[in-house]
């Protein structure tokens, strides 16, 4: 069952690597949780499912946590009733948890000024500018930036299409300082290509031996440029999507217009950067106000 499901999922929605490896865990739970309690998956209960979320809950998860679990859980019978491999669905009247709001950190233009400057121009020093230059200028996730291809960007234009969750595809941008970064980066990135190497011979992004970057990787570089800027932040790759979301929400973009370019498939995800820009902005008036 288990398996059928997340192949069903990485072959109907595309699912990441990442992404299936947190649902296995999720089913693999639930299933020890069952075996513990004489229960069996096809014929599990509201009352056991409840007490799983329960000891979820008991155990420290957090409220988003378990809600993805409630929801990994609510597919998964959802699949099992269509297929006939279920007889009732245990999760269905379980009503996901309340979370408190907690806005997402972002940067100030002097601060993600301050990570976009004093660089080398050597080859990790112009691949670093590059990246955070990308990440920022199209509010990419980190996946897509490791995953993107030479192709994409090779043509030196402005714009172009990005694969995001579930294969959603859409349009970002480049800042004119995001495609000098990339006509500076792209002959030594040819320099130092290894060959020999398949995976890397069509991505962007490699790192200092010519193979691939990966997402740990774009991590220590983040982390590299917020200790040289002096950032005292806690900044991550997804920062600076955040970031980017941010400043165009606080210069007067619509919200749908932002949630396109994020690649968002819930309005309400997006709506989250519209209250980031108001608190910004009271935080500004109570520092210029002569009676703030």
């Amino acid at each position: 069952m288990k398996e059928e499901y997340l192949d069903y999922l990485e072959a109907v929605r595309g699912l990441s690597e990442h992404t299936r490896l947190a649902y296995r865990r999720d089913l693999d739970a639930w299933e020890e949780f069952l075996a513990s309690h004489a229960g069996e998956v096809a014929r599990a209960t509201p009352a056991q499912a409840g007490e799983f979320l329960g000891l979820l809950g008991r155990e420290g998860l957090s409220p988003a946590s378990v809600n993805r679990v409630l929801s990994c859980l609510r597919g998964f019978y959802r699949y099992l009733l269509r297929t006939g491999q279920a007889f009732s669905h245990p999760f269905a009247g379980i009503r996901s948890l309340r979370r408190p709001r907690r806005l997402p950190v972002f940067l100030f233009e002097a601060e993600i000024g301050a990570l976009l400057s004093g660089s080398s121009s050597s080859f990790q020093g112009t691949r670093d500018r590059l990246l955070l230059e990308l990440l920022y200028s199209t509010g990419c996730r980190v996946s897509e930036a490791v995953s993107m291809r030479l192709d994409q960007v090779s043509g030196g234009n402005e714009s172009f299409a990005v694969t995001g969750k579930g294969n959603k595809i859409r349009t970002v941008f480049l800042t004119p300082s995001a495609r000098q970064a990339l006509c500076s980066y792209l002959p030594l990135r040819a320099a130092r290509l290894d060959r020999q190497d398949p995976e890397a011979l069509g991505r962007l992004f490699l790192n200092s031996r010519g193979q691939a970057l990966g997402v740990r990787g774009v991590q220590k570089i983040v982390n590299h440029a917020v200790l040289r800027a002096g950032v005292t932040k806690n900044v991550s790759p997804h920062t600076l999507r955040h970031t980017f979301a941010t400043h165009l929400s606080s210069e007067g973009m619509d919200v749908r217009v932002v949630q396109e370019l994020l690649g968002h498939s819930r309005l309400e995800t997006t709506q989250v950067y519209t209250h980031l820009s108001l608190d910004r902005l009271k935080d500004v008036m109570r520092v210029a106000h002569p009676h703030g």
